[in-house]
């Protein structure tokens, strides 16, 4: 472990570390391979993910990373578990793979390496530059050479823009997102492959995947985990609106989606490791513009795409084995509006559903015991299961809850306004 090369390596804008780092490892147990992450065997924590036959079996946490990999093995139950698709059923799917960047993150030429790099043959990748004029995509990108590898441009800013502009690019029958401070598992693509080609023709329009840390060396890393990060759950779950078929309820459990599922849908999946069937996309139709990243709502786009194809009547499936490993924001001020953020995309998606259906403000209504209740100080939603997670932290996303409403308003209004 002393030696092992890591992943990510030294790079910059890492805060200084953190006395709770740790070393983030992926081990596969049927040939012992060892990837390392980020971090040194000398970190006084570590998070190992066990995997075998392309099946996640078990994310271990440890106190001391000196043995981690052998403690993991040892804390990860024997048996291989059973899926309810048919491993390889998707080989044939043509895809493509949509990444979104602004060509400022040094993680993205790593993201599109390991896109390019999936074990699925019929792939293509289509990188988004919503900052043409800045160059750096194509900076970082420069070295990359692949027939597969295509750059498009959408010089308007906003995470929808930019993912709209890759589905108007994408030829694949089945389009995957990812983000450009992503590392995808050599086995996420057909992992999300296999759950569409397995199920009934068109029932299934959606399939997620987890997302865990590649990365806790600063304290704003760990607190992102601390509040609960991104789903990374190891059960399958099924999430539909109507019963599934048969055939799609052995694919898992049926997903909770808390008190304000379907309206908003944080539970199903986030847009760092999400795929979409053709029929679905049609029936989406545009990533909604008001919402996302380089907007005022600076979010909410990849839940308000979940709902809708929920209320297309289709089923989205979770599933454990598509893995990705994530960059959280390295510093403060990059979590601090990325958490506000989570509060303003939040109000937005309540106010987007009631404009468009007003009898789901009845049903918020009753559902309000149960959203305080979670959302209660003191609770872990909102202190984290860290003693020092910043109360600031909590505030902020309250505070971007209570603007997010009018801020969806202003987004609509000026998009209006402006034609685009």
């Amino acid at each position: 472990m002393d030696n092992t090369a890591t992943v990510l390596g030294d790079q910059p804008g890492v805060e200084a570390s953190d006395p709770r780092r740790s070393l983030i490892a992926v081990v596969e147990r049927g040939s012992g391979d060892v990837t390392v992450l980020s971090g040194a065997a000398s970190d006084p924590r570590a998070e190992v993910l066990v995997r075998q036959d392309g099946r996640t079996l078990a994310h271990v946490r440890l106190e001391g990373a000196r043995n981690a990999v052998e403690e993991a093995l040892a804390a990860t139950p024997g048996d291989v578990p059973q899926r309810g698709w048919r491993d390889g059923a998707g080989a044939e799917i043509p895809a493509t793979i949509v990444l979104c960047t602004m060509g400022r993150n040094p993680v993205l030429t790593l993201a599109v390496q390991g896109a390019l790099a999936q074990s699925h043959r019929h792939l293509e990748v289509v990188v988004v530059d919503n900052d043409p004029s800045g160059g750096g995509t194509r900076r970082l990108l420069a070295g990359i050479e692949d027939p597969r590898l295509r750059i498009v441009e959408e010089p308007r800013k906003g995470l929808s823009r930019a993912r709209n502009r890759g589905l108007q690019a994408a030829t694949g029958q089945v389009v995957a997102f990812t983000d450009d401070d992503a590392l995808l598992n050599p086995r996420w693509l057909s992992s999300l492959l296999d759950v569409f080609a397995s199920a009934p023709e068109g029932e299934v329009g959606a399939v997620t995947g987890p997302a865990f840390a590649a990365e806790l060396q600063s304290p704003s890393q760990r607190y992102f985990e601390a509040r609960g990060g991104f789903p990374k759950g190891l059960t399958p779950l099924v999430w539909s609106l109507e019963p599934p078929s048969a055939a799609c309820a052995r694919f898992g459990a049926p997903g909770d989606g808390g008190p304000l599922f379907p309206v908003t849908t944080a539970r199903v999946g986030a847009g760092v490791s999400m795929a979409f069937s053709r029929a679905a996309l049609e029936a989406l139709g545009d990533f909604d513009v008001c919402l996302g990243a380089g907007t005022r709502t600076n979010g909410g786009e990849d839940l308000d795409a979940f709902a809708r194809v929920l209320r297309a009547g289709f089923v989205i499936v979770y599933n454990p084995d598509a893995v990705v490993h994530h960059v959280h924001r390295r510093d403060m001020a990059g979590l601090e509006k990325q958490i506000r953020g989570n509060g303003t995309g939040m109000a937005a998606l309540l106010l987007k559903s009631v404009l468009h259906r007003p009898a789901v403000a009845l049903t918020l209504l009753r559902r309000v015991p149960r959203i305080l209740r979670r959302v209660a100080p003191g609770t872990e939603r909102m202190r984290g299961n860290e003693d020092d997670v910043p109360s600031t932290l909590s505030r902020g996303e309250v505070r971007g809850f209570l603007v997010g409403a009018f801020l969806y308003l202003r987004e609509c209004a000026a998009r209006r306004s402006t034609g685009t």
